[in-house]
């Protein structure tokens, strides 16, 4: 279970991947500009966050936990209690834009920009954020218009181009190369009292 879809997952102890949680539900919404949008709802219980390093550690309803980088769309940590329930909502939306990378690791997020009042037409309690991150394709539909990638949370995401420039600029990539993708994601996280 993510806190969302950008987080940057850390494993405990030597440093291996996390296991992907799963969302307890998993809904479609039309916004306006963009289309139809999955967004997949998780719970968790949140155990414990290092504001200084936004680590934060979470545990599924199984008891499995896991940690987190928390994005700054999240803002601060110490409003979240120990044993506080999170209703965690995640919306992947569109790319925004793409190209080869010159430089850079997969998985390294070079920028992250939370647009202040969401967008419109997204579902509401949404803040919406941009992200710009170094990653490898895994597939690219140039008749469909996506592209399928791995965020730096280790979630690959399948996302569709926002408009004809990045529909243009999907034509000069192919899946294995190291590109920088910008693309926006919808968060929201309600803590259950």
């Amino acid at each position: 279970m993510a806190l969302a879809a950008g987080l940057v997952h850390v494993a405990s102890g030597a440093g291996l991947a996390q296991s992907r949680p799963t969302p307890a539900e998993v809904d479609t919404v039309l916004v306006q500009g963009i289309g139809q949008i999955t967004v997949f709802t998780y719970r968790a219980q949140f155990v414990s966050a290092d504001p200084a390093t936004r680590r934060v550690v979470l545990e599924d309803p199984s008891g499995r936990r896991w940690a987190v980088i928390a994005p700054p769309l999240l803002g601060d940590l110490t409003f979240f209690r120990n044993g506080q329930t999170l209703i965690i909502r995640v919306a992947p939306g569109v790319v925004t834009g793409l190209g080869k990378a010159r430089q850079g690791k997969p998985g390294e997020v070079i920028k992250e920009v939370v647009l202040e009042a969401g967008l419109p037409g997204w579902p509401e309690g949404f803040g919406v954020r941009e992200v710009t991150l170094t990653t490898i394709f895994v597939a690219i539909d140039k008749a469909a218009g996506t592209v399928t990638f791995e965020g730096a949370d280790g979630v690959v995401r399948t996302m569709r181009a926002a408009n004809d420039k990045v529909l243009a600029d999907l034509q000069q990539v192919g899946p294995g190369d190291l590109a920088q993708i910008s693309y926006l994601e919808g968060l929201a996280i309600n803590a259950i009292r």
